[in-house]
């Protein structure tokens, strides 16, 4: 199936098959999504969390005079960035660009 070709429900569901990753439906909750995030362990997770605490203290700190201690903040912020890149949703972007050069071929055509 050529991309620009796609004429029916089911050959849309066939191109977009593998790209929504990201999120996924809750099982417990209806209509509701949910985000899973890889992590390695419970440590490597708690890590994550104290990263955040860590940034949001030293964000707090800037602003203020007084200095919370925040132990080597630039492993923090890094641990921070790494999990947005987590969250970036790269295959369903794949999709919605893939969308739109169809819908832009189509409009050009006319």
């Amino acid at each position: 199936m050529e991309k620009d070709k796609i004429e029916s429900f089911e050959e849309l569901k066939e191109f977009a098959k593998g790209k929504f990753q990201l999120l996924q439906p809750n099982e417990n909750r209806r209509g509701k999504l949910q985000l899973s995030l890889e992590v390695s362990s419970y440590i490597e997770l708690q890590w994550l969390i104290i990263d955040i605490v860590k940034v949001s203290l030293a964000a707090l700190d800037a602003s203020s005079e007084e200095v919370t201690e925040v132990r080597n903040p630039q492993s923090a912020v890094r641990g921070v960035l790494e999990l947005l890149l987590q969250l970036l949703p790269l295959e369903e972007m794949q999709l919605v660009d893939g969308i739109y050069e169809m819908l832009r071929e189509k409009q050009l055509e006319k």
